[in-house]
């Protein structure tokens, strides 16, 4: 370090200052220092690029404090540059994703940056879109990346404000900050992309805010060996995000069993669309009956007893599951044993089940799973019954549904976590015995008031057909998933179901997608069609009265 010598006396002594005075006068040179040590703090003159948004360059000098850089921004003689583009020793220090969104009720199946930057700029009309609600604290990157923004740009002040136009505009998407999503709304994939993906390479993401910082001097090179290896400043951090796939009714027996033993493959219903589900970070599956030696298929008519063999879990390993909800109503279709040595089937996989188990006890134990840093609990009930079907202090089966003790069981464990979620094996038929894509009577209010409760998203897992769902605020209710792996390929309705992935960030709900499948007349699963899915979708939301 170059300190400035301290003035002598003529006797040779120094001059005498007050102690305060000497340990402010050491402190300000060792941070104006050129040589610091590693553990003291670093001072670097900064000159930004004037196209970057100046909301960037004020969140990244508080970036830079954090990390013992402090920066001074200056008009020449500078350390470190910030720019919009990167050079070969450049650090990416500053990293905005936005995301393109429209109402949940959505069909849209995407955007481009070329129709974005159309419409934004007024140079180019879209069928898809007239109007563009920008969130505020995105308007600053948007004008960097797309340019001056035209009559059809209408800002917001907050991600809410942006959700409350696209319900009530169904011409408009909105434009908002990755991590200011809400499930009131939908994320668009972007150029085939989507920000919701896990997987996402996110220096490919077309639509971000982005600077980069570079040394101009020894001083500015020490600077930027202080910082990480990933960006200093970003709103989409991946050891943050958790995507839970959630499904519907799964029973691989009876028709599905008997399609896979003829194909000779025991992961046949799961060949296409079993790898989407495994790229979760998690997958949970409604398994409804036991896995059991000795099972035979059989797809006789009117057959209602139904079992699994072991080997046939290879369709939920190619799944991905992890997660095991035990709330289905034929767990002990052939008694208490064979659902007790499948609990310890799933325990060998180191599968965790919740919704049913051992004992009552155990049935209605919330399950707390950790991932990315965020908490989930996880809780399931049995409304329907039967009753042999039910957990009792010393028999085991599905936890049996009990409005008040539900309740309090949601509450008892929201403190603990971020997100509830909460499962429902609900009353399957109306009074006439068909499956409706409505709520039947009694179904909305117990689901209402567990999401009330502060269930953060409440699930029908009882559904043999795609049911409405229904927004609360921001919580989630889904009435009804479909079929996953089962057998009903007797109707389309029945045919159809429902994949849910949610992306969860930060401890919050931020996103919500609805994957639509199809059961071949072979049991193998697809992905629907477009014309498929508009069809499934637009069923569902009509039913949701959106």
């Amino acid at each position: 370090m170059h300190v400035k010598p301290v003035t002598l006396t003529p006797a040779g002594r120094a001059s005498r200052l007050p102690l305060t005075t000497l340990v402010l006068m050491l402190a300000i040179l060792a941070l104006a220092g050129c040589g610091q040590d590693a553990a003291g703090p670093s001072l670097a003159r900064l000159l930004a690029d004037p196209a970057v948004p100046a909301p960037a360059v004020s969140s990244l000098v508080t970036a830079l404090a954090g990390q013992q850089v402090t920066a001074s921004p200056v008009a020449e003689g500078a350390d470190l540059t910030l720019g919009l583009s990167p050079s070969p020793d450049s650090r990416l220090a500053y990293e905005r994703i936005l995301v393109p969104v429209d109402r949940f009720a959505s069909l849209m199946t995407g955007t481009t940056m070329e129709e974005l930057r159309g419409v934004w700029t007024g140079q180019v009309a879209s069928s898809n879109f007239h109007t563009i609600y920008a969130g505020q604290n995105a308007m600053a990157d948007l004008q960097a990346l797309l340019g001056p923004p035209s009559a059809a740009v209408k800002p917001q002040l907050d991600a809410a404000q942006v959700a409350d136009r696209l319900w009530e505009d169904h011409l408009g998407i909105g434009i908002l900050p990755f991590d200011e999503l809400l499930p009131r709304v939908r994320a668009l994939p972007l150029d085939g992309l989507s920000a919701l993906d896990n997987q996402l390479d996110q220096s490919k993401w077309p639509l971000a805010g982005r600077a980069w910082l570079s040394s101009q001097s020894a001083q500015g090179t020490a600077a930027l060996q202080r910082l990480p290896g990933k960006p200093l400043l970003t709103n989409r951090n991946p050891s943050k995000l958790t995507v839970l796939i959630m499904t519907g009714t799964t029973a691989i027996t009876r028709g599905t069993g008997v399609a896979i033993e003829k194909s000779g493959d025991p992961a046949f219903p799961a060949r296409v669309i079993g790898p989407v589900l495994a790229a979760a970070d998690i997958t949970t599956v409604s398994n409804e009956i036991p896995f059991m030696d000795g099972c035979v298929p059989d797809n006789s008519a009117g057959l209602m007893s139904f079992c699994a063999k072991p080997e046939w879990w290879a369709t939920l390993a190619l799944s991905g599951v992890k997660l095991v909800d035990l709330t289905g109503n034929h767990l002990i279709d052939f008694g208490t044993e064979p659902f007790t040595r499948t609990l310890n089937f799933y325990a060998e996989k180191g599968i965790k089940t919740y919704g049913g188990g051992i004992n009552d006890e155990a049935a209605r134990a919330p399950l707390i799973v950790e991932d990315h840093g965020n908490r989930l609990a996880f809780l399931g009930a049995n409304q329907f019954g039967p009753d042999y079907d039910w957990a009792k202090a010393d028999y085991p089966g599905s936890a049996q549904y009990d409005r008040d003790q539900m309740i309090a069981a949601i509450q008892a464990v929201k403190p603990k976590v971020n997100l509830v979620f909460t499962d429902l094996q609900w009353t399957e038929e109306n009074g006439n015995g068909d499956y409706t894509v409505e709520p039947i009577p009694g179904q909305a209010e117990d689901f209402e008031a567990l999401s009330d409760a502060g269930a953060d998203v409440v699930t029908g897992v009882q559904a043999h057909a795609p049911q409405a769902a229904e927004l609360r605020g921001n919580r989630l209710i889904l009435y009804g998933l479909g079929n996953l792996y089962f057998d009903q390929t007797w109707s389309w309705e029945t045919r159809t179901g429902i994949v849910v992935r949610h992306t969860i960030y930060e401890g919050r709900l931020l996103n919500t997608e609805l994957l639509v499948t199809v059961i071949d007349p072979d049991m193998q699963l697809r992905w629907a069609t477009p014309e498929e899915r508009v069809k499934v979708l637009s069923s569902v939301f009509k039913a949701s009265g959106w």
